[in-house]
């Protein structure tokens, strides 16, 4: 009986083991912006790593709010002078005739040999400016959330239909809370 329950316990977290996780998050003052280092730990399952070789490119989408703790309420957006959301989109791509990785931000694309090393340097976010110093007021409390997923919306619509309430293609990580002062 111990031995089944051993079994099951082993494929329950291989199964978690898919999908994205943050490992680490911080938000920092640089030169009157706030960055974001982050690293997240991204595993495809084996419906999208199939989808990726067969030439469809995966887009994540790293997101970034700004929020405002508040005793009466878990959290209130702010909202108004400035947009308290950031996102960076990252692009995923495979090319079978040369067997190598491609991950791209915007029109900057590094090549990988491995799909490991591009699921590393997938998940690791550096210096990227969310906001400008003075849009915080100085001495307020403010709480930072980011977090990492698939972007389902940019895949070819025969692929978004089968996404539509699929576990495969929702992959994402939980919101993990940086907590900053304003400067």
């Amino acid at each position: 009986m111990s031995w089944i329950a051993l079994c099951c316990a082993c494929c329950i977290g291989l199964a978690a083991a898919d999908g994205i996780g943050v490992q680490n998050a911080s938000l920092q003052l640089q030169d009157d912006h706030y960055v974001v280092e982050a690293n997240f730990s991204v595993v495809l399952n084996p419906t999208l790593d199939e989808v990726l070789h067969k030439g469809v490119p995966l887009y994540f989408l790293t997101e970034f709010e700004i929020v405002k703790p508040r005793w009466y309420w878990a959290y209130r957006q702010l909202a108004s002078w400035f947009d308290n959301t950031a996102r960076l989109e990252a692009r995923l791509t495979y090319n079978a005739l040369t067997r190598k990785y491609r991950v791209g931000y915007g029109t900057l694309y590094q090549s990988f040999s491995s799909l490991n090393q591009a699921l590393a340097a997938l998940g690791s976010v550096r210096n990227w400016s969310v906001t400008d110093a003075g849009n915080l007021t100085k001495g307020r409390q403010y709480e930072g959330r980011v977090r990492m997923r698939l972007d389902v919306s940019q895949l070819p619509k025969p692929f978004q239909i089968n996404a539509i309430g699929s576990q495969e293609w929702d992959i994402a990580s939980d919101w993990r809370a940086v907590a900053v002062a304003g400067e």
